[in-house]
């Protein structure tokens, strides 16, 4: 039963009255499209949903065997700070798929996470009466609960969109410690910077549109071939990323996703986003 308490969780959310979507293709050098990614923003007063969604294309669809993964953060707006209540991380592939959902009790300074795990084992078993092998699908579920290593007071979405907040606090070229539920670090701390004059200069070649805010993320994975890789992001005066480079990832190089799309206040119910 877990497994649909996600789902549940959202069917009686009402329809917002603001909405913004923004839709992203994701391409790599010579090779082009690699994916693509949408997020979409509503709000209702002082309440807020996003999510993001990601999926692979071509034959990078099929090396990853059509992986999709989506992110979702709903909570409160509070003096103009989004504080989430739930966060959650989905991501799917042909055999496997993982949900995590966590709860945040800011009051108590504690968070709880929710996790599920489907897995489909792929077998084969004779068939006497027809004299052939027949393919067997079996699915194992796995559920756990436990309170989370730390509290923090954002998820990644929420920092993300909380960024306009942050940059007036922050000198060109400054470097900042945040945490957020979702990074893939044990202590959950991600590094926001402002560019520096220099870099900015080097960004705006790169980035056509480049009037923006532009701050820098610093992602600490082994999947770079530099020390530490590097996000950098463009922002509209909405918050939304206009362009955005990964810098020296391995065996790709710089990444690089581009809004495509912008369309605001549709109506739509948000059950509808996260099914």
């Amino acid at each position: 039963m877990r497994q649909y308490l996600l789902i549940i969780l959202f069917l009686f959310t009402p329809v917002f009255a603001q909405s913004i979507r923004a839709t992203y293709d994701v391409s790599f050098g010579v090779f082009g499209e690699i994916g693509k990614s949408e997020i979409t923003y509503v709000q209702d007063k002082n309440e807020y949903l996003i999510s993001v969604r990601a999926w692979t294309t071509g034959l990078t669809a099929v090396l990853t065997q059509n992986r999709e993964e989506e992110y979702i953060s709903q909570g409160k707006i509070i003096e103009g700070v989004l504080r989430p209540d739930i966060f959650v991380k989905f991501r799917k592939s042909d055999q496997l798929s993982k949900i995590s959902l966590f709860r945040f009790e800011h009051k108590k300074r504690k968070i709880f996470e929710y996790q599920t795990k489907i897995k489909e084992i792929h077998s084969t078993k004779y068939d006497v009466h027809t004299m052939k092998n027949i393919a067997q699908v079996k699915k194992e579920y796995n559920y756990s609960k436990a309170p989370f290593r730390l509290y923090t007071q954002n998820d990644l979405l929420s920092l993300f969109f909380n960024t306009q907040k942050i940059l007036p606090t922050l000198k060109s070229g400054e470097n900042r410690h945040y945490t957020a539920v979702g990074s893939k670090t044990d202590d959950c701390i991600i590094d926001i910077a402002v560019p520096d004059e220099k870099l900015r200069t080097e960004l705006e070649t790169i980035m056509p549109e480049n009037n923006g805010l532009f701050i820098t993320v610093i992602i600490n994975q082994d999947i770079f071939q530099s020390k530490n890789g590097e996000l950098h992001v463009n922002f509209d005066k909405d918050g939304f990323a206009k362009d955005v480079v990964l810098k020296d990832v391995i065996m790709f190089g710089d990444i690089r996703g581009k809004r495509t799309n912008q369309e605001t206040n549709f109506a739509e119910n948000l059950s509808t986003i996260c099914l």
